[in-house]
């Protein structure tokens, strides 16, 4: 059993978020909990979890949020995460963020005297039930070792990736657009099998190849999509993440277009200057056009994400290393 009188407050209660906090509060943790919606909180206050009025109603803090702005706004204010941590408090964060905002948050911790770990995890909402979530942990050593009875509460594994939190992020990132890779290619695979008869045997043999994926590989096989462990509005978020990461290192990511465009609702809109454009709900901008199109988004001053083939990935570099905005190559 965990040491009692170490409280544990865990902040957003969606998928991963729940499952997280069941594991504190059964390791033993006096639990705290704050969300939003409250309604998600019942069943822990049921078990015996203190609901926090506010966020900064926190000793050990677990975010498990959704993006970059919501870990911010839980973490600033009046109202904040910071404004009622102790020094020496750590603020281990679960949630799948840009590498910026992990050295933006353990700035923001250090000067306030508590400490920021990057504590990102891989996994499905039921390994997260279970206990079984891999969690990528990058800071110091000492700050790692305060938060780490927590941690192994809902992880199976733990990866140590050193002292810059901007690695696990990294990493949580690199780990997502695998796996969006890998799904974009099995669902292809599937449907270019099942047309030339052979889905069965070809389904077969890959769960021989990837024994760590059959789940994925049966609900795909078989249309099951009504279970889902992640959104797509979730799913473009770290698509973009992605490829902002990308382009701060100036690398150019094709492969992301795909499955973001396949799998996305789109809204046509047209810009100022006559372009035809396509709002994400991100409030990203994509040019679909031709050529010319482009350059006049280019040129406007929007962040312009293209998916026009006709577009060669050079002069997409060419154009991102002369100017601050980021240019993303999409292919249909």
């Amino acid at each position: 059993m965990a040491e009692t009188n170490i409280s544990v407050a865990c902040i957003g209660l969606g998928r991963l978020g729940a499952g997280i906090a069941h594991n504190v509060q059964r390791a033993g943790f006096r639990l705290i909990v704050y969300n939003r919606t409250q309604e998600k909180a019942e069943p822990l206050i049921t078990s015996g979890a203190a609901l926090a009025r506010t966020p900064r109603e926190a000793d050990v803090v677990v975010t498990s949020l959704m993006d970059d702005a919501s870990v911010l706004d839980v973490v600033n204010g009046a109202d904040g995460v910071l404004s009622g941590m102790r020094p020496g408090a750590v603020h281990a964060g679960t949630t799948t963020t840009s590498p910026n905002l992990s050295t933006r948050l353990t700035e923001l911790h250090s000067s306030h005297g508590s400490e920021y770990v990057a504590a990102n995890v891989l996994g499905r909402p039921d390994a997260a039930a279970a206990g079984k979530l891999i969690t990528l942990l990058a800071r110091k050593p000492e700050a790692i070792a305060r938060a780490r009875q927590v941690i192994d509460t809902y992880s199976a594994r733990v990866i140590l990736l050193g002292e810059d939190p901007a690695l696990a992020s990294s990493m949580k990132l690199a780990g997502n657009f695998f796996l969006a890779g890998l799904l974009e290619v099995i669902g292809e695979a599937f449907a270019f099998a099942k047309r030339r008869g052979v889905l069965d045997p070809f389904s077969e043999m890959l769960k021989a190849f990837l024994p760590g994926s059959q789940e994925y590989l049966d609900r795909i096989r078989s249309s099951d999509f009504g279970r889902a462990g992640f959104t797509l509005d979730a799913g473009l978020k770290d698509i973009l993440l992605i490829l902002d990461a990308a382009a701060e290192v100036r690398l150019l990511i094709s492969a992301t277009g795909r499955f973001s465009q396949r799998s996305l609702p789109l809204t046509p809109v047209r810009s100022r200057d006559g372009c035809d454009i396509t709002r994400l709900r991100t409030e990203s901008l994509v040019c679909r056009s031709r050529s010319a199109d482009y350059h006049r988004c280019r040129n406007s001053g929007m962040e312009v994400v293209t998916l026009a083939r006709r577009i060669r990935p050079q002069t997409v570099m060419q154009g991102a290393r002369k100017n601050t905005e980021r240019f993303y190559l999409f292919t249909p």
